[in-house]
Order: structure tokens, then sequence, then C-alpha cells
């Protein structure tokens, strides 16, 4: 059966379970925080052991004789996780441009003095020195704002949207990130989870988010990206399913721990 298929399937399951016992929603609320979290330091290059992150997200606050932005990020992850939450119960609010700069606000904040502002040369994050113009940004982004307020919520609109922004590159640093954010809402508008970068997979989705903007082809970025999301449900099927809890946090798949 198609990948596209097995996850319409998934998404029927899911939404037959609903709404999901509060236990089980505080146990994939809290999985998601970690996974995400690291994912997103993961894209970003930031280094923090896991252990490290699991602490800093429990207490709420840094830990000592660690790196202050390292963990600052986390924080801020969880802020603007919190943000991407608060946006997926507003069905018929807008989302554009400003949904961007305010993604890239909270996480950036207390790190980044441009945290929200649009860059002024090139992002960190261009390896192959192609991303447009910081003269170009405004025009880019309000075609994107543009765009973003026809689309219909689902999974191509949210891959589409995280191309674009990756092809665009808006800020100095933290766009993979802010990209992330932005797909994962509109999947949570749509009615579908979160996905998450394994670890094992960041280098080929860093390969492939580069094809996807440099040479055109974004077919194996759609592939992969419809690859998280079937894990994602996955997740989720699993703590629905009764006697069975959400997975340990880093296991690699459903069912573990």
């Amino acid at each position: 059966m198609p990948l596209l298929d097995v996850i319409a399937d998934k998404k029927q399951a899911l939404d037959s379970a609903r709404p999901l016992p509060q236990d089980t929603v505080h146990d994939l609320a809290d999985w998601f925080e970690m996974e995400l979290t690291i994912a997103a330091l993961g894209i970003e290059g930031v280094v923090l052991k896991r252990a490290d992150v699991k602490a800093i997200l429990e207490r709420g606050t840094v830990l000592r004789h660690r790196p202050v932005d390292e963990q600052r990020f986390v924080l801020n992850h969880r802020g603007a996780l919190e943000l991407m939450a608060r946006l997926s119960y507003e069905p018929n609010g807008v989302i554009g441009e400003r949904t961007v700069t305010a993604f890239h606000t909270v996480l950036e904040q207390g790190i980044d003095e441009e945290a929200g502002k649009y860059r002024n040369g090139p992002p960190k994050d261009d390896p192959a020195g192609a991303a447009p113009d910081p003269a170009k940004l405004r025009v880019s982004m309000s075609a994107l704002s543009g765009w973003l307020r026809r689309a219909e919520a689902g999974p191509d609109t949210a891959f589409e949207t995280h191309h674009r922004l990756m092809a665009i590159r808006p800020f100095r640093a933290g766009n993979a990130a802010t990209a992330l954010l932005m797909c994962n809402l509109m999947l949570n508008r749509a009615g579908y989870p979160p996905v998450v970068v394994r670890a094992e997979d960041r280098a080929l989705y860093t390969d492939l988010v580069e094809r996807a903007w440099a040479v055109g082809d974004k077919t194996p970025f759609r592939d992969l990206m419809m690859r998280f999301l079937d894990q994602s449900l996955d997740v989720c099927l699993v703590a629905a399913a009764k006697g069975l809890a959400v997975p340990e946090a880093g296991k690699d798949g459903p069912g573990a721990g």
C-alpha cells in the first residue's frame, strides 16, 4: 500500500480514538517536547547532551557549568512549542509572515540580538552560498505570506512551507528550526501530529533540504517527511492503544520502553 494511503488510514484510526485520555495527552506532549527539542538542536548544530536537555526541561532553568546560550535555546524552543500549540487551536487565525517572525523571535530571544529580524547578509546555514540576496527578502516573504493565506492545512502544505522557508532562509541563524516549527504548525492545524527529525536521519534530512531548493527536486524531501509523519502517527496510535504507553524518550520505534 502506498505510504500516503497508510498515513490516511492511521490518521483515521487516530481520529476515531479521540478524544484521548488526559494522561495520554500529557504523556504525548512530554514525549514530543523532548524529541522535537532534540531535533531542533540537532538541525541547528547545537551540541547538548540528551540528559542535560531532559534536566533543563524538567527544571525549567539553565544548569550550572554549562554553556548558557545552548541551554537558553532549549527553553526558548519550549516557548516556541507553546506558541505552536496556541496557534494550532486557532483554525481561523491567519498564518503568514508575522507567524514566521514570531517563531524566530521566541526561538532566538536572549541569544541573537537580531531575533525576529531579517538578515542583512548571508545566512550561517547556506553552504552553497545560493540564498536570496537580503534586498529580496521582504518580497520573498510577502509572497510566502500570500501563499500561506490561500493554502489549506495538511501534509503537502506543511512540507511545502518548510521547503519555501528554507529556500528563502530569511534569518541569519535558526532557519531550519523555524521552518520545522512552521511545518508542524500546519500539520497540527490539520489534525496530524508533528514530525520529528531523528538523529539517525539528520544527515539525510539536511542533504534533501539542500537538494530540494538547490536543484528543484522536492520529491525525495517530501518522501522523507512523509516517513517522519508515519512514525509520529505510530507513536500516537501506540499511546492511544489500551494498555500501551508512550515510547521512552530517545527510543527508535513505537512500543519501546
